[in-house]
């Protein structure tokens, strides 16, 4: 039967026996690395919290990989709320597969899905329980999230966190009165791109209609939200048009404890 891959670095484990369909292949495992199987701190119902656990002993590890077995492929599905299981080495999720305890089914991270006995998880709690809670924190810059993630690192319940993209470094808005040019979003974004691709590259941007309560309420205009570099509020000039409402970016980052 077909194995599952995790892509990371591949040392450690020992083969696995031909023909055997598992949810890992094989993993570097440290003194870093843990197993951790959660409800997602989305649900605040904590439907499936009872079957929390976490690993973090190598040998213990070692032997739930080399047990955990996927059945045979499925149609896709998804439930909600589901039960997340995770791979973490140094404070990062390195993979992550999304578990569907009515359905008795698993969805990894190829975007496949398969039969999964829930039984092999469903008691790991008992053995390794995990109380966790979670932060939502903002930054406005890449900078102070690296020094507030470095100072958690540091906090011995610190598991792993959800970083921030911090693709764009602000936005600003462009109004246009609604007419025969600029009959549509579409239009208007069709007339706005070589002004803007003037400035920056086509990756350094983006362009879109937010139905805001302004687009909303008034019909006689589009008001088109622009984020990317300042240098672009800066030196965009469209005649008769002007930028409004520069905004720096400000991001959340998730970042997850135990109890």
């Amino acid at each position: 039967m077909k194995r599952i891959f995790l892509f990371v670095l591949i040392t450690f484990i020992p083969n696995f026996v031909i023909g055997q369909k598992t949810l890992f292949d094989s993993l570097k495992v440290d003194k870093t690395t843990k197993i951790i199987g959660r409800n997602p701190h989305y649900d605040k119902s904590k439907t499936y919290e009872k079957y929390n656990f976490i690993i973090e002993d190598s040998t213990k590890i070692i032997d739930f990989i080399n047990s955990i077995r996927l059945d045979n492929e499925v149609p896709n599905s998804l439930e909600n709320p589901n039960f997340k299981l995770t791979v973490v080495k140094n404070n990062k999720e390195v993979g992550s597969w999304t578990i569907n305890p009515t359905q008795k089914s698993a969805m990894t991270h190829d975007g496949k899905t398969y039969k999964f006995d829930l039984k092999q998880i469903s008691d790991l709690n008992k053995s390794f329980p995990l109380k966790y809670f979670h932060e939502v924190k903002e930054f406005s810059t890449k900078s102070e999230y690296e020094n507030y993630l470095t100072q958690q690192k540091n906090n011995p319940n610190f598991l792993f966190d959800y970083s921030p993209q911090f693709k764009y470094e602000g936005s600003f808005e462009i109004e246009f009165e609604k007419s025969s040019k600029f009959s549509s979003p579409k239009a208007i974004s069709e007339f706005l791109t070589p002004y803007i691709e003037k400035i920056v590259e086509k990756n350094e941007y983006s362009l879109s209609y937010v139905l805001n309560e302004k687009n909303k309420n008034n019909t006689n205009q589009y008001t088109m939200t622009i984020r990317g570099p300042k240098k672009l509020f800066k030196e965009l000039k469209v005649k008769k048009l002007n930028n409004e409402n520069w905004a720096d970016t400000i991001e959340d980052a998730y970042f997850f404890y135990k109890q």
